[in-house]
């Protein structure tokens, strides 16, 4: 559930109902100032997201605040070309990265006079800034290190497959930090605000496991879509045997590949020769338990 915040043509940001939760958790511990300018700092995180994603040809139509940074949704999926998914995902980590360097230096007195911020703020903003980079970088979904690592996987193993990964690390990670900020609230109730961060990282990471199966038939719509702009893409072949699933032939799909698809018998004797869109047209039309053997059949 999320709120608007801003609209200005095709483009709104919207506020997470967790986000909310947790500004009125530090609100009423005191820090209304301090959650401003985290407020500002995950905005910022999630503009510079935008921000890389343009640079990279793509357009981002809504941006979703969440406590620890926020989800960008595109008109175009960044599943066709894992390079500009690990550059987008990237640019927000660094954003903080490079605002907690200007705040040191400005703290060490690099840039001359530094009694324009009062000092505790400083302190406050170093924290957050160092903080949302090293969170944001966990390796899962749906925190940018999630999407660095599928990136890095889904060359390897294909895009569902390094999903399912992604998303399993981003529920053990949820999972994690909900008991360590519980352990912790004992020795200060703000440590609360941690647990509330695992909660939504648990929710966050299953949702984006339960949608990755159509996340994964956009991707290969997208993909025909591409071969029929360019012409040509480098081809792949697989080797399966007639009783595999169409969803495990599905699994073993790369990014920026198209494949064939050897489909053997019992006896290891070739069959027939199968083309990624009559797999992807049989997994629209029969479903994807069914056997390859399925199609062979037509």
């Amino acid at each position: 559930m999320a709120w608007r915040l801003w609209k200005f043509n095709d483009f709104e940001i919207t506020i997470h109902l967790f986000f909310v939760l947790f500004v009125f958790l530090w609100i009423i511990a005191g820090l209304p100032l301090q959650t401003l300018f985290l407020f500002v700092l995950v905005l910022g995180h999630e503009l510079t997201h935008m921000l890389a994603a343009q640079c990279c040809g793509l357009k981002i139509s809504r941006i979703e605040l969440f406590p620890f940074g926020g989800v960008g949704y595109l008109e175009k999926p960044l599943e066709l070309n894992p390079v500009k998914e690990f550059i987008v995902a990237l640019a927000g980590p660094l954003f903080n990265l490079l605002l907690y360097i200007i705040l040191r230096n400005y703290e060490a007195g690099v840039y001359g006079a530094t009694a324009v911020l009062d000092s505790s703020l400083v302190s406050f903003l170093l924290k957050a800034n160092i903080f949302l980079f090293f969170f944001n970088l966990l390796p899962g979904l749906p925190l940018d290190g999630g999407r660095l690592l599928r990136a890095s996987l889904s060359t390897k193993m294909g895009f569902y497959k390094a999903t399912e990964i992604a998303a399993s690390c981003g529920k053990l990670l949820g999972a994690f930090l909900t008991l360590l900020g519980i352990l912790l609230s004992y020795y200060d109730y703000m440590n609360l605000s941690l647990a509330l961060m695992g909660i939504f990282l648990y929710y966050a990471a299953g949702r984006e496991q339960q949608s990755t199966v159509f996340v994964f038939i956009r991707y290969l719509l997208r993909k025909e879509k591409m071969l029929k702009k360019f012409k040509v893409l480098k081809s792949e072949q697989l080797v399966a045997l007639e009783n595999t699933t169409i969803l495990e032939v599905l699994k073993r799909f790369k990014p920026t590949r198209y494949h064939q698809i050897i489909v053997l018998n019992q006896t290891c004797r070739v069959l027939a020769l199968l083309s990624e869109s009559q797999v992807l047209e049989a997994a629209l039309q029969k479903g994807m338990d069914m056997p390859l053997k399925s199609i062979l059949k037509n």
